[in-house]
């Protein structure tokens, strides 16, 4: 079995590349022979001959011009090994867990995310979108570290939460939907129309409008059938902005309280996990994510 390691892969590959064991050395800073020791075990090892002594300089034969690539992504392999093993060392999580109900998905989430995997590139995240009951139930349980889930009254005394503040939901349809002709357009209007609903059983009744419901779990999938004029739907911004922007789909601009559906959003942890620095960050970046991108609170009234 060989027994290679990252300083004689290191030597071959600058040996390779200066042809010339001298000025390998002196680059390291070693005695010649240091370096022309290391080159001789791994040849002892590999079996080979990967430098022709014949002339004043060593030159690499065909078998070492074939080995190198692969020393050099070995190498790389090496050095990302030791990397990561010295972050795990300073209290950084292999892996996070995130669960996010769809309709709280976070404004900026994915920018927030790029930033994180830039600070810790060797804790490895798991993002699923799912209801905010298996969120909750997940988190107590330990199985997820994170959950973006909309306000609730009281949660498992597993879990520690915090109030990140509200979320508008948009009211949103195709440009050739009847909703979407008209300037302004009543609760009433809307509820004569076809509603594309993605909230659980348990928070249906409180976004159920129409009586012409089509439910679905996956809110992209119900912003792409409101895209075919099949009805209308709601979705946070974050989800709606790039069909905003295409123009695929718009916001309607209803007269009451339908278009100042706001949600609390709340972020659970679960308090049996010890966090790490990532998660440490993941959370204080969440908290200020949210201050910077979330409309403040807005007062749902009545103007009927």
């Amino acid at each position: 079995m060989l027994n290679l390691n990252m300083d004689q892969l290191h030597i071959f590959i600058r040996a390779c590349e200066m042809g010339s064991f001298s000025a390998v050395a002196r680059e390291l800073g070693r005695a010649q022979s240091s370096v022309s020791h290391q080159i001789q075990n791994l040849e002892l090892d590999l079996g080979l001959v990967l430098f022709d002594r014949e002339g004043k300089y060593p030159r690499p034969t065909a078998a070492a011009l074939a080995l190198l690539p692969l020393a050099r992504q070995s190498l790389g392999q090496l050095h990302r090994f030791q990397q990561a093993a010295d972050s795990y060392e300073r209290g950084e999580e292999s892996s996070l867990n995130i669960l996010f109900e769809e309709l709280v998905m976070p404004d900026r989430l994915n920018d927030m995310l790029a930033s994180f995997g830039n600070r810790f590139p060797h804790t490895q995240l798991q993002l699923s979108s799912t209801s905010g009951e298996d969120a909750v139930a997940r988190v107590a349980r330990g199985e997820a570290n994170f959950a973006f889930v909309t306000s609730r009254d009281s949660y498992p005394n597993a879990l520690d939460f915090t109030n990140l503040g509200q979320q508008r939901v948009l009211s949103l349809a195709c440009p050739e939907h009847p909703l979407a002709q008209q300037n302004q357009s009543s609760l009433g209007e809307a509820a004569r129309h076809r509603q594309i609903v993605t909230a659980s059983d348990a928070h249906r009744h409180r976004w159920q409008l129409s009586a012409q419901m089509w439910s679905c779990d996956s809110l992209l999938q119900a912003l792409d059938l409101a895209c075919k004029g099949i009805g209308w739907v709601n979705a946070p911004y974050e989800l709606a902005r790039p069909f905003l922007k295409s123009g695929r789909l718009i916001e309607l601009n209803l007269t009451n309280a339908l278009n100042t559906w706001c949600l609390g959003v709340d972020l659970l942890c679960a308090n049996q996990i010890p966090r790490g620095s990532a998660g440490q960050w993941f959370a204080r970046e969440a908290r200020r994510l949210y201050g910077n991108y979330y409309s403040p609170p807005i007062e749902i009234t009545d103007r009927n």
